[in-house]
Formats: C-alpha cells, sequence, structure tokens
C-alpha cells in the first residue's frame, strides 16, 4: 500500500471515529424537539397601539419560521372563548373577552423547528418591550405547549391539526 492511500485512509477513519464519538457523547445533550406548528394571536391593543407590523417584523426576522396560515376579523365571542376555557370561571374572564372581541385581531400558524419555544420567547421580548407589567393588554398570545397549539389551531381555524 502506498503512503498516499495509507495516510488518507487513516485520515478517513480518524474522521470518522472523532465524529461518531462526538456525537454519541453529545446524544443526549441535544435540545432539539423537531418541527412544531403555534398558534399566535395579535390582540386588539397590538392594533389600536399600531404595534401589529412592529410584532409580524419580530415574527418574520426569524427565517427558520413560516407564516402557514392568516386570519384578520374581530374574533367572535365563541372561539376566544373555547380558547381559554381553561380560565372560565376566573374573576377577569368576562372582561378578558369583551377585551379579546372589543377589535380586530390576527390569528396566525407559525410553523418551523421549535416553534413554540422560539415564538414563545419573541412574545416575552415584544412584552418586555411595549407592554411591560400589563396581565391582559400584552399584544400578542401564542401557545405554550404543542398540546395547546393544537388544541388553539384546530379551534381557531376549524380544522384538526
Amino acid at each position: 500500500m502506498s503512503d498516499g492511500l495509507f495516510l488518507a485512509k487513516n485520515i478517513f477513519w480518524g474522521f470518522y471515529i472523532n465524529m461518531y464519538t462526538l456525537f454519541t457523547q453529545n446524544f443526549n445533550n441535544l435540545n432539539f424537539t423537531g418541527y412544531e406548528r403555534t398558534f399566535v394571536m395579535l390582540k386588539p391593543d397590538a392594533f389600536k397601539r399600531n404595534l401589529d407590523s412592529v410584532i409580524m417584523d419580530k415574527i418574520k426576522e426569524d427565517k427558520s419560521l413560516i407564516i402557514s396560515k392568516t386570519w384578520e376579523g374581530v374574533a367572535p365571542r365563541k372561539k376566544v372563548e373555547k380558547n381559554w376555557e381553561s380560565k372560565r370561571g376566573k374573576s377577569f374572564f368576562k372582561e378578558w373577552m369583551d377585551f379579546m372581541t372589543s377589535g380586530k385581531v390576527r390569528g396566525m400558524v407559525v410553523e418551523g423547528e421549535d416553534a413554540v419555544s422560539k415564538v414563545l420567547n419573541l412574545k416575552i421580548a415584544i412584552r418586555n418591550k411595549f407592554a411591560k407589567g400589563q396581565k391582559r393588554e400584552n399584544l400578542v398570545h401564542s401557545s405554550d405547549t404543542v398540546q395547546d397549539a393544537k388544541r388553539e389551531i384546530g379551534n381557531f381555524f376549524d380544522y384538526e391539526t
């Protein structure tokens, strides 16, 4: 075997073993949840304060996320109440639903790798910048979990996810 071929084989196997070791040692530490869909809603105050385009720009900045479906208008109370069914019975529920149906909203399906956590982080950043300390009038809603996203998308867009 020539020295060149011997060297090439050693380089190949050395690289292969290093990559295999790197992958197997770090496999359990990977924090990848996969391709997901999440529900996002711009609330009436986003439109009243003319921040809807700013929020949309923030979402679109992340090129790994795709806005695959949108709906805009005054949301039917039945849909809004169903999305927040778990809050029914709370003292603030009626007032909150009145607010959520007081003006235009934009419902969206946002997709991509780790979409739920990426959009949650965006939501937190948006609220911190434009609605700090606000409980209800905080510009934007997004699903907290993949399961919530499936339920909210199915309810808001009337189809199974």
